[in-house]
């Protein structure tokens, strides 16, 4: 059998409420996506970002095939606590 290209995606991305102040307000957000070829349904795993939950950055479930981040209205008046750039390894 010929292996799949994985010429196209499917993304399911479910938004979650993660905290409530006293009175019902929310106060967090999380983004679950999962991304498979819609060709042959394999699952991609998200690499490079850590297991687990977290309220200050993205994380992956154990099996890394589900990236859970934090989110927000873009209307919270908040900057990025910090920013990196990383450059690719050079190729020989």
């Amino acid at each position: 059998m010929t292996p799949c290209e994985h010429p196209d995606f499917r993304a399911n991305v479910a938004v979650a409420r993660l905290a409530e102040r006293e009175g019902g307000s929310v106060v967090r957000f999380s983004a679950d996506v999962k991304i498979e070829c819609a060709k042959c349904g394999e699952p991609f795993r998200f690499i490079g970002v850590g297991a687990g939950v977290s309220f200050q950055g993205p994380c992956v479930s154990i099996d890394g095939l589900e990236l859970r981040a934090p989110i927000q209205p873009q209307g919270h008046p908040q900057l990025a606590t910090k920013a990196t750039f990383e450059m690719p390894p050079r190729e020989s």
